[in-house]
């Protein structure tokens, strides 16, 4: 039941909330003293002197408390008091000591004094503990969950008796009352609310964004699905996947943050890759930054914007043509330039895998044609199978591959551009016409057959293994194979194949590379198969444990070569390493790239220091958030050539808050912290402000019209063009 907590008790935190519903909602009584506080009439004078009495001057939050309740009576200063007691149960990641200080210090303001036995039983350590997280924004924003919790008391104490009692012993319609509540959707408080008066429905979940990880994650919904739903059809949700959960593990002490729940959803441990591990599986992953070898398998991984996919050009050309990458490294034109070539000669491939991309796109798949209303099917190669066999052959001999590619490519030109199949024959010399479509195969039209779509192919691998091997071992159609080769010796001029050659001897093999980019998006069994087991350097062709796998579409075998390397982009904001397919982490070593703010050191616009800027805006991120949703530093490189507030601006309108609005799932709270939107008493430099005014709501819905649910916020146009607003990032202003 949700009341489990792990390690950290909370039988204690739990019988006081009892007592304080009894007590002080039921009762009306004083939790601290014996006078009767829990009142409309001192809830009124809180809602009169906190609520709308705002205070945007200086000061810290009880600097201003003591400033708004200075003319308040002392029983609504008791009452403040003990609210912010309420306020304090749950969380734990603000200590008893800072806890009990700040209850005292408002308490100190009405002049009442505190029993020491009272004092043992609801300020003690043991009593404030906490049993979860709230992060920082409660802390930061305390005004708002105080104002959220004297309009919940202000509404629940108007209640008769009866109604009062009702609604503490049904979480369900609890929950739907609180909906009347303005910011309901919003406040953390409301989530504690629930756990501390029905412990055994609610989690000790207070954060949105663990919630909706949890539900995204375990319970099968969308982002959108989330965003859509009630806090009580979330709640609804959790209870329901919690049941699900203790049916399967037999037990009903279980918690979301610890095992064995906690790594179904989270890793705390993300830091440090090398804690990613399987023990079942026998593996580790490790680490491996400034990497100066070329590693079979890698991936690159990091936050958006770190120049993954921008790195993959240069580690690419560093194992294909490491020589002109020494030469030209600081030139990116020449870079890219060389990368575009070897990339049009299939040295290197280059593939995005996405929610749709399947086996048939990457290793081989039926292709269906269509001729004169006939419907014909053709095998044909994908990406990876197409760079493995290039790259087998090259493992033969590299001259004479050169020139079987050349040949073969000036057969497909001249088949595409001629009007008529292109007539050949076999050994034997039985006639046969061919025919280019496209993709690694040949068309085959023997003239003994009156069919005209006789399903006959010669494939360009097999064509390209008769001429280097001499093997007819595993080649289906080898009689049109043989006659395709015949064609190329006779008509287009190439060599016979010279296996004992001096020149052959002495080159070292052709490297290629296969670049798969967001290689965390797709299904990794569903598209890799079978030939996941392939990649590891010892399977591959020549290793210590080669294997190969009978393809199951054209029967042919295929095995990995050693010199097909293959290089990876995973965005860890799309999903963390801890949720890539173990078969991935297994068989890739990781490169981590994180963002670099010193490559901003020399950037400076209208006085803002971007590389401050960013540091500041990713510190807060992973207070708020974690480390793996940073942003990276090419976002900001455009400021290199144009260091305008206009450029900056774009930058943030465009790219940098609609990828927090994502993160935050469209919490504009919260985008507003990690822009530090809190810290500025200047309210035109804020870049997320509220769309409505209490004045502008009085003048569309009226005066008693009180606003229920999200509250709309908008971005402020005029702040992404100030300066001072960006400044005010790192800055208090």
């Amino acid at each position: 039941m949700p009341r489990y907590c792990g390690n950290r008790n909370s039988e204690h935190l739990l019988k006081n909330a009892n007592e304080f519903k009894q007590n002080c909602l039921i009762e009306g009584k004083s939790l601290l003293t014996d006078a009767v506080i829990w009142t409309s009439e001192y809830c009124e004078e809180l809602t009169k002197y906190f609520v709308d009495n705002p205070n945007a001057g200086e000061g810290d939050f009880f600097t201003k408390l003591e400033t708004q309740l200075a003319d308040a009576s002392a029983n609504a200063k008791l009452l403040a008091a003990e609210m912010l007691w309420l306020m304090f149960l749950c969380p734990s990641n603000t200590g008893a000591v800072s806890k009990r200080g700040s209850v005292e210090r408002v308490f100190a303001w009405s002049g009442y004094k505190i029993a020491e036995a009272t004092k043992e039983r609801y300020l003690s350590d043991n009593a404030l503990t906490g049993v979860g997280s709230a992060g920082t924004a409660y802390n930061t924003m305390r005004w708002r969950e105080l104002v959220y919790l004297i309009r919940f008391t202000g509404l629940f104490l108007k209640l008769d008796k009866p109604e009062k009692e009702e609604l503490l012993k049904n979480h369900v319609k609890f929950a739907h009352w609180l909906e009347q509540i303005p910011e309901n959707e919003n406040r953390q408080l409301r989530h504690m609310l629930l756990f501390l008066f029905f412990p055994d429905f609610n989690e000790r979940i207070f954060g949105n964004t663990d919630r909706c990880s949890i539900l995204v994650t375990l319970a099968g919904l969308t982002k959108s699905q989330y965003n859509k739903m009630k806090c009580s059809e979330r709640d609804a949700a959790l209870l329901k996947l919690r049941k699900e959960f203790e049916q399967e593990l037999g037990t009903t002490e279980l918690d979301y943050y610890i095992e064995p729940l906690k790594s179904k959803w989270k890793d705390t441990e993300l830091n440090t890759v090398k804690n990613v591990q399987e023990p079942r599986e026998g593996y580790t992953v490790e680490k491996t930054i400034n990497n100066t070898t070329s590693s079979l398998n890698q991936i690159l991984y990091g936050p958006p914007g770190t120049g993954k996919t921008y790195n993959t050009i240069n580690k690419a050309l560093k194992i294909v043509d490491p020589d002109f990458l020494v030469q030209h490294e600081d030139n990116r034109t020449k870079v890219k330039d060389r990368f575009d070539e070897l990339k049009k000669s299939n040295r290197i491939g280059f593939v995005t895998f996405h929610q749709s991309f399947s086996y048939e796109d990457f290793v081989e798949g039926l292709k269906a044609e269509s001729d004169a209303g006939q419907v014909s099917y053709s095998v044909e190669s994908g990406v990876f199978k197409d760079l493995c066999e290039r790259a087998e052959a090259a493992l033969s001999d590299i001259i004479s591959v050169d020139a079987f590619e050349e040949s073969i490519a000036k057969l497909q030109e001249i088949s595409e551009e001629a009007n008529d199949r292109i007539e050949m024959e076999t050994i034997r010399g039985k006639k046969f016409e061919i025919e280019y479509a496209g993709g690694t195969t040949f068309k085959v039209f023997p003239h003994s057959t009156e069919s005209t779509d006789p399903k006959y192919v010669a494939s360009i691998a097999n064509v390209r293994k008769l001429y280097l091997t001499g093997s007819k071992k595993g080649i289906y159609n080898v009689s049109y194979v043989e006659g395709l080769l015949l064609y190329l010796k006779k008509h287009l001029n190439l060599e016979e194949y010279a296996e004992n050659s001096e020149t052959h001897k002495n080159s070292k093999p052709q490297q290629f590379v296969l670049i798969i980019d967001e290689i965390n998006r797709g299904n990794i069994s569903n598209i890799f198969g079978e030939l996941i087991t392939l990649i590891e350097p010892s399977k591959r062709a020549g290793g210590s444990e080669s294997l190969s796998v009978k393809l199951p579409y054209s029967k042919e075998p295929l095995s990995v070569p050693s010199n097909l390397h293959i290089i990876g982009t995973m965005n860890t904001a799309d999903k963390s390493l801890a949720q890539v397919d173990i078969a991935l982490r297994r068989r890739f070593e990781f490169v981590e790239m994180m963002p670099k703010h010193e490559l901003l050191d020399d950037v400076e616009v209208d006085g803002i220091k971007i590389a401050k800027l960013l540091k500041t805006i990713n510190q807060r991120i992973e207070l708020l958030y974690d480390r793996e949703h940073t942003i990276g530093h090419s976002f900001f490189l455009p400021l290199k050539d144009e260091p305008t507030i206009a450029r900056l601006a774009k930058i943030f309108e465009l790219e940098i808050l609609p990828l927090l609005e994502e993160y935050f799932f469209e919490d504009w709270e919260r985008v507003g912290q990690v822009l530090g939107d809190h810290l500025k008493t200047d309210a035109s430099l804020k870049f997320i402000e509220e769309k409505f005014t209490d004045t502008s709501i009085a003048k569309l819905m009226g005066p008693e019209w009180q606003q229920e649910g999200i509250t709309p916020y908008k971005r402020n146009i005029e702040a992404l063009n100030n300066p001072e607003a960006y400044i005010g990032v790192y800055e208090a202003l």
